[in-house]
């Protein structure tokens, strides 16, 4: 008698872990490196399926999505899928690919900068293909001039999703901006977005 019901035991916890086990892994790949970095301003993740950016557009109430992908990266239909379920939330798409330099004064940059200061694009989603490397620039550039951290500040708040490190080219990157932005975008002032923080 008790052995039966140990066994049932047993095997009705082997099913629960595998179920749990795989709910978890399901919403790993259906919410790929899903992350807040500034509540209510700005959150991460990497590129998703159409239906998961119109969720989460709707759930967060996001102004704007940027991605960071170069162009085609992810396949020409995988961008139009993108681009439909932005527009259809009524939401803005940045497609602005993310310099691979270590360098702090690529000209591409003023376009990202141009977004981070610009109040009607908070709340934002920001990703590139799996939501790490590029998206950890971007979301520093976003920290040293909008938050007033450092550049050890700001990787250091970042998610490292299983690495344990940051990569020495978004380090370097990283340093390189917190010592250079003051005189190479003294246009970009943390007031700008004052009137989101009230």
């Amino acid at each position: 008698m008790f052995r039966n019901l140990r066994g049932t035991i047993v095997i009705l916890s082997l099913t629960g872990m595998v179920l749990v086990a795989g709910v978890l892994y399901y919403n790993h790949q259906r919410y790929k490196h899903l992350a807040t970095h500034d509540e209510g301003m700005v959150y991460r993740c990497g590129w998703v399926e159409p239906d998961v950016f119109a969720e989460l557009i709707e759930e967060h109430q996001f102004r704007s999505v940027v991605n960071l992908c170069r162009p085609g990266e992810m396949g020409e239909e995988r961008w139009e899928a993108q681009r439909q379920a932005v527009n259809g939330e009524n939401c803005k798409l940045f497609e602005v690919s993310m310099p691979t330099t270590v360098e702090a004064n690529d000209p591409e940059l003023q376009k990202h900068l141009a977004i981070l200061r610009d109040p009607n694009n908070y709340p934002m989603i920001v990703h590139c293909q799996h939501g790490v490397t590029r998206t950890a620039k971007f979301l520093s550039i976003y920290d040293i001039i909008f938050r007033g951290m450092s550049a050890e500040e700001s990787l250091t708040a970042q998610p490292l999703f299983g690495r344990e490190d940051h990569n020495v080219n978004v380090k370097a990157f990283v340093y390189n901006f917190e010592k250079q932005y003051q005189e190479l975008y003294p246009q970009a002032k943390a007031n700008s977005l004052d009137v989101l923080r009230k």
